[in-house]
């Protein structure tokens, strides 16, 4: 099975910050790869963190980039913030 979450970056960030920051991160479990992107304005947000994986999408995916979202902005001191709650908040101020 293959599943797919992301997790967004809030643009005081750079993605080569990101980017060094995620290859820092440990792997969660039944993931497999990372990708940093730059992305469109989502949300206000402009680097999306692609992660991929065996996992459960809908049982484990939000769980998964909700933590990864959190250690990303611990490492980054800037918010970070998994998609889907981005989406249930509607949040413009990323």
């Amino acid at each position: 099975m293959r599943s797919f979450v992301s997790v967004y970056v809030d643009w005081a960030a750079t993605v080569e910050h990101v980017r060094a920051a995620a290859s820092k991160l440990p792997m969660p479990a039944g993931v497999l790869g990372v990708d940093v992107v730059e992305a469109g304005d989502t949300f206000g947000c402009r680097i999306a963190v692609d992660l991929t994986g065996d996992f459960d999408e809908r049982r484990d995916g939000t769980l998964i980039a909700r933590a990864y979202a959190a250690q990303l902005s611990e490492v980054l001191a800037v918010p970070a913030f998994a998609l889907a709650d981005l989406i249930l908040v509607g949040r413009s101020d990323c």
